[in-house]
């Protein structure tokens, strides 16, 4: 730890003070957004009939090889900036900084295009012209940073009640909508039927995206009050979102048409099929609440990601300042500001799909790069101890690498059932931004940040 991390610390730290159940919440709701409809409405364009739940389950099996490699890694390093501290250790520094930033576009982009769905769902149910969601768009983003800012236990209050709210409400509207609808499964076993592989691996890619953001819960590493919670919540979650995503997504196979498929907002429909034009409303509020679990929780995690990182040194030190409830509270506002304007930008350009297929991408390659991280600091540091220690990782490794990459691969130059290199593009876009801060703008701060310090009077001992 440098100096200027070690005088941060030492003035204010994190509250541990999250249990399992708001790690539950935190895990769980990062990855259900009201993107998750979308993405689950995606996904069956490329499986036969009703068949869309084999991908799901074959995806939470990659989500669960996924999790053993975060698992271990986290409790190597149970701190805010975890994926920070294995990646500097398993890569060159410059090469892990620049993914590391790069992936922390991530969350923004979801929590963004999330606003844009939410605000477009919420004007489609009252009537209102499309310029009225940009309202909704700011207004949920105020609420979730203020909430914020009160402290991680009322965020984690909040965390709990929106993510249940959301999970229970989509598990029973997607069973009463398939109960409703009158008629069996349509090749529930069948996925390939009048499709190619290349369609399934597709479906997969998509999948994994059902899961995305899981991991992000480690950033409260330093919050929990058992460090062991942390590898238990994840486990949970992505059972939790494998049952509700399969349902969700089945029942929108069975009971929606083409076009209320590739809408902007499919589970509206769902509530319709499942509850008459009462169901509207329902699944209207549900979207506004998943918005609540989505900012909140990636408000949670990203920004004590940006303040570890900060605390570290590697982005500026005003990142790593505490407000008096112990909330990193620059990085707060600076997300609601930053998600406020793509998700304008979104809802002018209505390019959520490609955003859908960037997270997916994106997500595909962090997995792989925590599988390489894990699997190279076997070698690099066999004696560091590993309170949680996956099981045939000189297997698992490998094969997680390899299709880790290769969904993402696949996911980047693909929208919907089309080519298109616009995910890659974006990227692209953002590696290259990340790499020119790390070269060209990090080495100013830090050597600012050193003369600061050597200029700063140092106290005599025993005062």
């Amino acid at each position: 730890m440098t100096d200027a991390a070690a005088t941060l610390s030492s003035r204010a730290t994190l509250r541990r003070a999250l249990g399992l159940r708001t790690v539950v919440t935190t895990s769980t709701g990062l990855a259900f957004a009201a993107l998750e409809y979308l993405a689950a409405a995606g996904l069956v364009v490329y499986v036969a009939g009703d068949s869309a739940w084999i991908p799901i389950i074959v995806a939470g099996g990659l989500a669960l090889v996924a999790y053993g490699f975060f698992g271990e890694l986290n409790g190597m390093f149970p701190t805010a900036a975890a994926i920070r501290l294995y990646m500097k250790r398993a890569m060159d520094d410059r090469v892990a900084l620049t993914i590391t930033f790069t992936y922390l576009t991530t969350i923004i982009l979801v929590i963004a295009s999330d606003a844009f769905i939410v605000g477009r769902a919420l004007a489609h149910a009252f009537g209102e012209p499309a310029w009225v969601a940009s309202i909704w768009i700011v207004g949920l983003l105020a609420i979730a940073v203020v909430t914020n800012l009160r402290g991680i236990t009322v965020a984690g209050l909040l965390q709990d009640a929106a993510t249940s709210v959301v999970i229970v409400a989509t598990l029973v509207v997607g069973i009463l909508a398939l109960v409703r609808s009158g008629h069996g499964l349509h090749t529930p076993l069948q996925p390939l039927h009048g499709h190619h592989p290349g369609d399934f691996l597709q479906a997969v890619a998509l999948g994994v995206f059902l899961y995305s953001a899981f991991e992000w819960v480690t950033t409260s590493a330093e919050e929990v009050r058992k460090p062991r919670s942390i590898n238990r919540g994840m486990l949970i979650a992505i059972a939790i979102l494998c049952v509700v995503c399969a349902v969700a997504t089945v029942a929108m196979s069975h009971t929606l048409s083409h076009h209320e498929l590739t809408s902007a907002y499919p589970q509206l429909y769902l509530g319709i099929a499942a509850l008459g034009h009462s169901g509207l409303w329902v699944m209207a509020a549900v979207t506004a609440v998943t918005a609540l679990n989505t900012f909140n929780g990636g408000f949670i995690t990203a920004s004590r990601f940006i303040y570890g990182t900060a605390r570290e040194g590697s982005l500026p030190r005003q990142l790593a300042q505490l407000n008096a409830r112990a909330v990193p509270w620059v990085p707060v506002v600076v997300l609601g500001g930053l998600s406020a304007v793509v998700a304008l930008l979104v809802a002018l350009t209505h390019a959520w799909e490609v955003l859908v297929a960037v997270g997916a991408a994106l997500e595909g390659m962090i997995y792989a790069v925590a599988g390489f991280c894990a699997l190279r600091l076997r070698s690099r540091e066999p004696d560091l101890p590993r309170p949680f220690r996956v099981r045939g990782l000189g297997v698992l490794g490998p094969v997680g690498i390899g299709l880790f990459g290769l969904l993402a691969v696949l996911a980047s130059v693909s929208v919907q059932d089309k080519f298109d290199p616009a995910p890659l593009v974006i990227i692209l876009v953002a590696g290259a931004l990340s790499a020119f801060y790390v070269l060209r703008i990090l080495p100013g701060i830090r050597e600012r940040e050193a003369a600061r310090q050597a200029a700063r009077p140092r106290r005599r001992p025993g005062r």
